[in-house]
């Protein structure tokens, strides 16, 4: 079984408006059900576990209604952004106090805009925080607290002077309230108006090998749509995953799809077999994430030459590279975790031997990534349709972390 948390948790915590109506919902993790606090030893991980659940598990509109959500980012997300499962007007992006104006930040911030999300710093202060993140900013978040009442009220001026919106954090009584709506400030968030209220729910465990026993058999081509449908209704945990991820806003599909069937034809047997692969690595992640980027890196990869050489069907291309580090993955040796699965012959033969059309592209795929520029080919592909396969593979796993639970 997944040694993943059986319980998703997240808190909340409303900003409220002058009227004290609820305008947003800042997003928050929380370790356990009895947490009061984050306790975040690794912010990365803690962003995306909110993401996750959020998104996937327990539901934006459970946690927010149709209101917009703050969701804090480190610097490790903001130099690495991930794809969000989330639509990108709903999201307020909140920049942490240490975060830097590096180029690389700097870069990743503008790329958030770009898709639509607006950018918010987070416990700002002139002392601490970095002044050029202003320029890339929607809205500043003040801890008003620690500054004395002149000083509120001179920072408050100059960052509305720059047009920037302010939103007032610990508030904690009327007094503070009033004050901060007199110095001007557009949101209020604070145990005055409300507390953080932690959400939860049961996370359904997928089993390892039969979750990947399915991702196998799925790559039959000459399976018709009730086989598909048949094989994929045969694990609850997995049909019900599938089900979540299709009606998060990372699809953004036009009507909510509530059964296997649909799934299949409004995604089509492709995207299916991905997402499919993609989740029965959840049931992995006691190995470093690391190796399940590269297996993800890998099978998209492979899939990309398979369709560049001109194959009729990518899948078993992409189910080659996704499984290839199946035995650093699960600590068996390749040919017996090939035993263990129902894999076409090709597939087989390539994960053992690296035979085949199969093979060859993964032999392309691992030369690539250990830059071994003379083994790094396939197909008689010109070496810039490879790098490109390689960058679009680099680009989709990034894009689609955000759906493997954290």
């Amino acid at each position: 079984m997944s040694l993943e948390r059986p319980e998703v948790l997240v808190a909340r915590q409303p900003i409220h408006d002058a009227s004290m109506a609820v305008t947003a919902y800042e997003l928050l993790y929380r370790a356990s059900a009895s947490s009061r606090s984050a306790q975040i030893s690794d912010p990365g991980r803690a962003t995306l576990e909110v993401i996750t659940g959020a998104a996937l598990e327990i539901g934006l509109d459970r946690l927010a209604g149709g209101l917009p959500v703050h969701i804090n980012f480190p610097e490790e997300l903001l130099v690495e952004v991930p794809g969000l499962p989330l639509k990108a007007e709903r999201v307020v992006i909140e920049v942490l106090e240490d975060v830097r104006a590096t180029p690389q930040v700097l870069k990743g911030i503008r790329t958030l805009r770009a898709r639509g999300h607006r950018i918010a710093l987070d416990d700002y202060s002139p002392q601490g925080s970095d002044p050029r993140l202003l320029e890339v900013a929607d809205v500043v978040k003040l801890e008003i607290t620690h500054p004395p009442a002149d000083e509120l009220a001179r920072l408050a001026r100059e960052l509305q002077a720059s047009g920037l919106e302010l939103i007032a954090e610990n508030v904690e009584s009327r007094e503070d309230f009033e004050r901060c709506i007199g110095l001007g400030f557009k949101g209020f968030q604070g145990n005055f108006l409300q507390q953080p209220e932690t959400f939860s729910a049961r996370r359904v465990p997928v089993t390892r090998l039969g979750a990947l026993r399915l991702a196998a058999s799925l790559q039959n081509e000459d399976y018709s749509l009730d086989d598909v449908e048949r094989l994929l209704s045969q694990d609850v945990s997995l049909s019900y995953r599938v089900l979540r991820c299709i009606n998060s806003s990372y699809y953004s599909l036009p009507r909510k799809i509530d059964s296997i069937r649909q799934a299949i034809v409004i995604l089509g047997l492709d995207a299916l077999r991905q997402l499919c692969g993609l989740l029965c690595l959840q049931g992995l992640d006691d190995r470093p994430p690391s190796l399940i980027m590269q297996a993800m890196t890998r099978g998209r990869m492979c899939e990309q030459l398979g369709k560049l050489g001109g194959a009729r069907d990518a899948g078993p291309f992409f189910i080659t590279g996704l499984f290839s580090l199946l035995n650093a993955l699960l600590g068996i040796p390749t040919r017996k975790v090939v035993e263990e699965l129902p894999l076409t012959p090709a597939v087989t033969s390539a994960l053992v031997s690296g035979a085949g059309p199969l093979g060859a592209a993964l032999q392309c795929t691992r030369a690539y990534e250990r830059g071994v520029w003379d083994h790094a080919v396939y197909a008689d592909l010109p070496p810039h349709l490879i790098r490109a396969a390689y960058v679009d593979a680099l680009f989709w796993a990034e894009q689609s972390r955000a759906l493997l639970a954290a």
